[in-house]
């Protein structure tokens, strides 16, 4: 890296450090600029202990449980997706942790994030590996394969309870932010509804909400959960949100952590947001204007943000938008958003214990309470 783009990147961070509007904001910005750099925990430990005070560091958690485990006995984590990528810093410290166990034939052949993957078969063949369950969303059912192998129960651990990558009221508790008595809200990432559902409880009313989910399986979980909860105000869109309209690669896992991927395993539809508001304005006599735009979309939240440039700029919502997926999104999203609407004021809330769920809120200084 170059003496000119060392200083592009410090004038950009430093840029957005005093585009923030309150210290707890800028000293999480801070500590996760720190913890990208150098990969410490303490960092991380920091904003979790100052700012989320009813977690436990995580740090702390895993160390904890690596040491009610078997000393003599190799580590695997089983689930090789985006759990495990995100506890991977905290076990990869023990000399006892070896790799991970997968379904995926394509893991099992190169390897996933520099590590080797071995299969459920070849993992009840050996049965001395101190397993952890790594895949959160699937504890259950792992739990339920590994009982009927019976794989030795003192050999099998769980990481639910050790860590904690979300919280219930991510994307809404921004004690300053207004809510509308009718919200029409844009679910970007919506994965099972869960959020639109939430925003239930911080308006009178939601009047509509565009919810975007590319998955299969993740749309199949939304198209049910809108029919078991009645919420006919949802329209769902088997769809990514990008900058424009095309088909993309995309990994499916039917998680969490499917994404837009080039090598990844399917192909899926992306468009931007402002084609379903616009094209949908069209066919009626009256505008409805959109108050609020949550993205959790796995790196893809600055081309999405692109292709809702007109929706920002016509009614100016709320924006909760996660920056935390690629090291870039912690200079590039605040200064765009900023750049399209520069009355806007930003706030950063963490919302785990581990590096992820970090969310930018951009705010109109009218919807303050």
């Amino acid at each position: 890296m170059d003496a000119v783009t060392i200083n592009n990147c410090l004038n950009g961070w430093k840029t957005v450090y005093d585009m923030l509007e309150d210290e707890e904001s800028k000293e999480i910005y801070l500590n996760k600029l720190s913890w990208l750099i150098s990969g410490k925990y303490k960092y991380l430990r920091k904003i979790v202990s100052t700012y989320a005070p009813g977690l436990t560091p995580a740090d702390q958690n895993i160390l904890d449980l690596c040491n009610s485990m078997p000393m003599g006995n190799r580590i695997i984590l089983y689930g090789a997706g985006a759990d495990g990528k995100r506890v991977l810093p905290l076990f990869a410290g023990d000399k006892r942790f070896w790799g991970f166990c997968s379904h995926t034939k394509k893991k099992q052949k190169h390897g996933y994030l520099g590590y080797p993957v071995i299969s459920p078969e070849e993992l009840f063949t050996q049965r001395n590996f101190s397993v952890v369950i790594s895949a959160t969303r699937c504890a259950e059912e792992i739990r339920g394969i590994l009982n009927a192998e019976r794989y030795p129960a003192n050999l099998i651990f769980d990481i639910a309870g050790h860590w904690r990558g979300d919280d219930p009221e991510q994307y809404f508790n921004l004690k300053c932010m207004k809510y509308e008595d009718e919200e029409v809200f844009v679910d970007a990432g919506c994965f099972d509804l869960g959020s639109s559902l939430k925003l239930k409880n911080y308006c009178n009313h939601v009047k509509k909400v565009y919810a975007f989910e590319p998955d299969p399986v993740s749309y199949l979980r939304c198209l049910e959960q809108k029919e078991r909860t009645g919420f006919a105000e949802a329209e769902i869109f088997q769809a990514g949100t990008w900058s424009e309209e095309k088909t993309l690669y995309f990994q499916s896992t039917g998680d969490l952590g499917a994404k837009i991927d080039t090598s990844g395993d399917t192909s899926i539809r992306v468009m931007p947001i402002d084609q379903a508001i616009f094209s949908e304005e069209a066919q009626r006599s009256s505008t409805q204007r959109v108050t609020f735009i949550k993205m959790d979309v796995e790196g893809a939240e600055l081309e999405s943000l692109k292709g809702a440039r007109q929706t920002i700029l016509r009614d100016k919502p709320k924006l909760a938008i996660c920056i935390y997926h690629k090291p870039e999104d912690m200079m590039e999203i605040p200064v765009y958003i900023k750049a399209l609407v520069p009355e806007y004021r930003l706030y950063v809330r963490h919302y785990s214990n581990i590096d992820t769920d970090t969310v930018l809120y951009a705010v109109m200084p009218e919807k303050f309470n």
